[in-house]
């Protein structure tokens, strides 16, 4: 589970640190933060899937360097430092980039373990090359604060629960909805480099999550341990008024069908309020626990009522052991928050709310208790 993350000098995030817990709202004004923070992890996930730093891909596009260092100052260094839970152990990747260089450190407990970086001394390998999967699966990379076998394997089994961590990270951005008919399907686990061959196109992302649902879907299909998941992935579209339907049309594919008045309607004739939740519940149901969802303004083209039902699924999906991260303009999301707090659907301790302003060009964010009805009304 993600406990915190700190940035240096990404984009407005001059010093930023963050705590994070089950359910985590950021909310605030417009082009104040909340999105750098989600755009952050993003970076680092699309990164490690390359094994290099890469500013434009299939999740994300920044630009360059210059385009997230703060005020454009590129002889300051970006850091994004990430703190992870696993069980009783904190694990912390670290990756400090400048104009012409690359440094990772990674930490169990707050103590050093592994790291590597570009500009030290004998060092051949190309600045923007990141080694963390390459450690994490045996095949060298970097240096260890401790050379004796046992430890770097310790160290490496760490390092694996990151980058599979990070793999499994879903990031859906609040314009993207399913407006296509069907999607083919891949063997095994979709790859967005297998899908782009696929389709052609490198920069579809709606083909990655398309395949990516089918898979999950009859991945759960054939393991029964999962067949609970997939009964709640469809009461919980159903709420929506929503069903999913794997078969074959022409080859595999997943259609995304309306059910209205007991009437079938094709994704492409749908709304697109509901159209864009598919894959977020979808998904965030049936991905394995540790999981962190991410969602940019779900509230987009929902009305009140359906806004808060959604804030409840994803407050049950907090608790099957995911966890949720969303940036919100929505007073309905929030105070639909608090009122399961208050009725001890979740945790006091199990919600973080955090409300960004600007000062100058730098983020301020600051924390909000959940159940500080004043307070939430204050920032509406």
């Amino acid at each position: 589970m993600l406990k915190g993350i700190q940035l240096e000098n990404f984009k407005a995030h001059k010093n930023t640190r963050l705590e994070f817990s089950k359910f985590n709202v950021l909310t605030g004004y417009n082009s104040a933060g909340k999105t750098s923070v989600l755009q952050s992890l993003v970076f680092l996930k699309q990164s490690l899937s390359r094994k290099e730093i890469v500013y434009n891909d299939y999740l994300l596009k920044l630009g360059d360097f210059r385009e997230i260092v703060q005020t454009h100052d590129t002889s300051l260094p970006v850091g994004i430092n990430v703190i992870l839970q696993e069980e009783t152990d904190m694990l912390g990747y670290n990756v400090k980039l400048t104009e012409d260089g690359t440094a990772e450190d990674f930490f169990v407990n707050g103590d050093r373990a592994w790291w590597w970086d570009s500009k030290a001394p004998h060092v051949m390998e190309p600045s923007g090359r990141l080694f963390l999967q390459q450690a994490a699966s045996g095949f060298g990379g970097g240096e260890y604060s401790n050379f004796e076998p046992a430890y770097r394997q310790t160290v490496g089994a760490y390092q694996k629960k990151v980058a599979e961590w990070f793999e499994n990270m879903l990031y859906l951005s609040s314009n993207r909805g399913f407006t296509k008919y069907s999607y083919p399907l891949l063997a095994g686990s979709p790859s967005p480099d297998e899908v782009a061959k696929r389709a052609g196109d490198p920069s579809l992302l709606e083909e990655w999550l398309s395949n990516l649902i089918l898979y999950r879907i009859n991945e759960a299909k054939r393991y029964p341990a999962m067949r609970k998941q997939l009964d709640l992935m469809t009461e919980r579209l159903s709420r929506l008024g929503v069903n999913i339907n794997p078969y074959v049309m022409g080859g595999p594919s997943v259609v995304i069908d309306l059910t209205e008045n007991d009437m079938w309607i094709s994704a492409v004739n749908s709304g697109y309020g509901i159209n864009q939740l598919v894959s977020s519940i979808t998904l965030g149901t049936l991905l394995p626990a540790g999981t962190l969802v991410m969602i940019e303004e779900p509230e987009i083209h929902l009305h009140p009522a359906m806004q808060r039902i959604v804030c409840e699924i994803f407050a049950d999906i907090a608790n099957e052991g995911k966890q949720v991260m969303i940036t919100s303009h929505s007073d309905h999301f929030l105070q639909t928050l608090r009122k399961l707090v208050l009725k001890g659907s979740l945790a006091e301790d199990d919600v973080k709310v955090y409300h960004f302003a600007k000062d100058g060009r730098e983020t301020k964010p600051r924390e909000i208790g959940i159940t500080q009805e004043d307070a939430l009304r204050e920032i509406f």
